[in-house]
Order: C-alpha cells, then sequence, then structure tokens
C-alpha cells in the first residue's frame, strides 16, 4: 500500500468510528436527563430515597407527602451513566434503577427526557405522560 493510500485509510476508518458513536456522543453532549422521585403515598407518610450512580452518590433524602425530589444531568461521554434508588416507607422497601442508556428505555419507558418513578399506597412506578421541565 502506498502512503496516499494508507492516508486514504486511515480517514476511512476515523470517520467509520466517528459514525458509530455519534448517537453515544449525542446522548452526552446535547441531552439533559431530569429525574423525578415523588413520593405519592395518600396516608402522609414520609418516602426516604437514596440515589446514586457510579460517579455520584445523591445522599439521602426525606421526600414529604406529594413531595419530590429530582436531579438534573448529563450522562458520561460514552453513554454509560446509570442512576439507582433505594427507596423506603414504613411498608416496605424498593431497589430500582431510575436511569439508564437505552433507546427503548428513552423513548418509550422514560418520556424522553423526564423521569419520573413514583411511590403509591401498593408500591413504586414508572409514570407514563408528557412533562415538560422548565
Amino acid at each position: 500500500m502506498n502512503p496516499a493510500q494508507n492516508v486514504v485509510t486511515k480517514k476511512m476508518i476515523l470517520v467509520m468510528a466517528l459514525c458509530l458513536t455519534q448517537s453515544l456522543i449525542t446522548h452526552s453532549i446535547l441531552n439533559k436527563f431530569h429525574i423525578h422521585v415523588i413520593n405519592g403515598f395518600s396516608h402522609g407518610e414520609i418516602l426516604e430515597a437514596h440515589s446514586r450512580s457510579k460517579d455520584d452518590d445523591l445522599g439521602v433524602r426525606h421526600i414529604p407527602a406529594y413531595g419530590e425530589f429530582n436531579w438534573t444531568f448529563r450522562t458520561d461521554f460514552f453513554s454509560r451513566t446509570k442512576f439507582s434508588c433505594h427507596m423506603w416507607w414504613t411498608g416496605g422497601e424498593k431497589y430500582l434503577d431510575v436511569f439508564w442508556v437505552d433507546n427503548k428505555f428513552l423513548s418509550s419507558e422514560c418520556g424522553g427526557n423526564n423521569c419520573r418513578r413514583r411511590s403509591q399506597d401498593d408500591g413504586v412506578y414508572l409514570l407514563l405522560f408528557s412533562y415538560h421541565h422548565n
């Protein structure tokens, strides 16, 4: 292979690599995500929530009845960000993932950039409705 062909081959490999990582870069650079943990208990109970990712520990939050705890973030450069929460109350507890980068999760379960989890008297649920965040 002559030097000119070598340069062209390297450029083609670079373009292909950029194309393959385009969606990952788009998630991390362009999008802010919003997570909402909502206390929907009807009997006035406080919801305790400890949320974290691999890089960020948000601490224990005491969410009053009908209140919410929320945070905003961007994913890491390679879109590997995942947030999990341990939630507990007098009647039980739940460990769950509240955010991860997956096109199906983001479009159909998370509602785009807003992911909402709400406690109710019979459990903790993912809320699926349109929500505009300012």
